[in-house]
């Protein structure tokens, strides 16, 4: 009478060891396949994050005109139109400074180089350690050297291969992107439709739920990092700047756009100000810079990423210092850029197939398991109609007031 039992449980083990298996081999092609995609396709990658960063910055408020009865072609006109009005007053506020400073310290790099080249020197003396550190004029003969060995010609054939595909790839970034993004824009909903009508009726409101919660996940984080750097950048200036650090505008931008990458801009932005207040000022400017840092890097991890970021994906520190390395070797600051986002897609849809197949959850459940959402900020609007209803249900006016429908998420 036992068999049957034990062999229905024996065929569910196997059944299951069997769909983990499966999953794992399709996680791997799949990562491999990117991989690959990436390798062989690497001059397209800055012109990719590009116009999916303008996609997905944009979006929304092309969106958001859209309900207002705005039709998508000119919603995505005045978005273009905003956006560039933005961008032109920036320059004009910023970028005057920004390259004055950027030229004195072209000009003072080579001293502060030699300051720090001599002080890295003293420290591997006193430590007994078997390290010679060039001086400027030593690194720049070296990189003379090394420049001008092998034959003249194929040299500079060479350099004028790499300054014509330099000049290809940003015409392609600058051209290409926008205007791949712009028409995206204008059809993504019609783009939507189409690619969930590829997909066979009985899977079609699951991939729309995962497709939802992808384009939430991962479009709110790239939104939020591009806010949350500016906020940066700005803050870590001003810090700079209170101190009296010299090239507080070019550090602190520096700092700012790099906060795009997790992990990298405040600790960048940190040891540049400590490097120049050594080299230009004196100790207690390097230590109040890695003060201002430090107080800059704990009030975006506890006040400003919290507020801005309404959607992550719970991805491991260690998860993501991989993938940022892995993104650097194929392509660069490009795929570094890419390489969270990309990560953080791969994981929701693996992470609903494993939760919904393998562990028996729901839609919401997977979900739930592996977004972080916050709530955003009440409005004045809402917060009135909540007074108004619970003022209404107090008074006995209505009866109890219905929680809204979320709608019956079926478990697969």
């Amino acid at each position: 009478m036992d068999r049957p039992p034990a062999r229905s449980r024996l065929f569910e083990v196997v059944n299951r060891a069997g769909i983990i298996s499966w999953s794992l081999l399709g996680t791997l092609l799949l990562l491999g396949a990117v991989l690959w995609v990436l390798s062989h396709v690497g001059n397209l990658v800055p012109a990719v994050v590009f116009a999916l960063g303008i996609l997905f910055v944009l979006n929304p408020v092309v969106t958001r005109l859209d309900g207002l009865g705005v039709p998508r072609l000119l919603g995505s006109c005045l978005s273009y139109l905003f956006l560039g009005a933005l961008l032109t007053l920036l320059g004009w506020l910023v970028m005057p400074s920004i390259t004055d400073q950027a030229a004195q310290f072209g000009d003072r790099f080579p001293e502060i180089y030699n300051r720090v080249s001599n002080q890295a020197q003293e420290w591997a003396d006193d430590l007994n350690l078997s390290v010679e550190v060039p001086d400027y004029r030593e690194l720049r003969n070296r990189i003379d050297e090394a420049a001008e060995g092998g034959d003249f010609i194929s040299n500079n054939l060479s350099r004028i291969g790499d300054v014509t595909l330099t000049i290809l790839e940003t015409l392609l970034l600058l051209i290409f992107a926008p205007v791949v993004a712009f028409y995206l824009l204008m059809d993504l909903p019609t783009l939507r439709e189409k690619a969930v009508a590829l997909v066979p009726e009985r899977l079609q409101s699951e991939v729309s739920f995962v497709s939802r919660k992808l384009g939430t996940a991962v479009g709110g984080f790239i939104r939020g990092q591009v806010v949350v750097a500016l906020i940066v950048g700005v803050m870590t200036s001003i810090g700079f700047r209170l101190i009296g650090l010299p090239f507080w505008l070019l550090i602190g931008m520096i700092a700012g756009f790099l906060n795009i990458i997790p992990f990298v801009g405040p600790w960048v932005g940190g040891t540049l100000g400590v490097l120049v207040g050594l080299t230009e000022t004196d100790v207690r400017t390097a230590f109040l810079a890695a003060l201002v840092a430090v107080i800059v890097q704990q009030i975006d991890n506890h006040f400003i990423t919290p507020n801005v970021l309404r959607a992550t994906v719970r991805l491991h520190p260690a998860t993501i210092i991989s993938v940022l390395l892995v993104g650097g070797t194929l392509s660069g600051i490009w795929g570094v850029l890419l390489a969270v986002p990309v990560t953080a897609a791969i994981k929701i849809v693996t992470g609903h197939y494993w939760r919904t197949r393998v562990l028996g959850q729901s839609w919401e459940e997977a979900s739930e398991a592996m977004i972080d959402e916050t709530p955003g900020p009440e409005t004045l609007l809402s917060r009135f109609s909540r007074l108004d209803e619970e003022h209404h249900h107090d008074a006995g006016g209505g009866g109890p007031v219905d929680p809204p429908a979320t709608g019956d998420i079926p478990k697969q």
